[in-house]
């Protein structure tokens, strides 16, 4: 490798050192993420996901991750991105303004068994402030991936769950809610090995 490369090299890393190591300190949460998570579709509720930009695209990867069984003999759970829709999006947006597409939506679609995901690069999005907070009436589990340090979304505690990836950079912000959201489905599935846990109104 030329060595004018490496030094480039140990920069990216460096920058993606301290959010991966905050990832790690996150670990009970995340857990508990997955267990309450892993609860709701075992009593038949579906994952609903949104966001902006590019945390719209991951959006629609999460739901991906969901609904197919990658794995022989695991469950396709039921999950919808609420990014997918053009149509739909800006017709709400044109009729009610932007802050609300998301939650005009929820409030169709969404049951009080459901779970709700809000994606934010910086935690200041108030159209997924929006619908966490409509989610959150409604019953819904919910669940926010946030970066930055979490913004107004994290400090004002909208969500049930709240997961930040401690970065300003969106890139890398982008990489560790990827890594986050990868690990929450793995999980679901691990507790639905354990599903007399699942009947339980809380684990210890």
């Amino acid at each position: 490798m030329p060595s004018s490369v490496i030094p480039a090299v140990d920069r990216a890393f460096a920058r993606r050192l301290a959010p991966g190591e905050a990832l790690a300190a996150d670990a009970q949460r995340i857990a508990r993420t997955c267990y309450e998570m892993a609860v709701r579709f075992h009593h038949g509720g579906k994952l609903i996901v949104f966001g902006n930009g590019g945390p719209a695209t991951d959006a629609q990867h999460v739901v991906v991750e969901f609904v197919h069984p990658v794995i022989v003999g695991k469950r396709a759970l039921p999950a919808i991105s609420l990014t997918n829709d053009a149509a739909t999006l800006t017709g709400i947006a044109r009729a009610d303004g932007f802050d609300e597409v998301f939650a005009a939506q929820l409030r169709l679609l969404a049951a009080p068994e459901d779970i709700a995901l809000g994606l934010s690069a910086d935690g200041r999005c108030a159209n997924v402030r929006r619908g966490l907070a409509t989610a959150r009436d409604l019953g819904l589990l919910t669940v926010g991936l946030l970066g930055g340090d979490g913004g107004d979304i994290a400090r004002d505690a909208v969500a049930d769950h709240v997961v930040v990836a401690r970065c300003d950079d969106p890139c890398i912000v982008k990489e560790v809610h990827v890594t986050i959201y990868h690990v929450l489905w793995e999980l679901v599935h691990v507790f639905f090995e354990h599903s007399g846990l699942l009947d339980r109104e809380e684990i210890r």
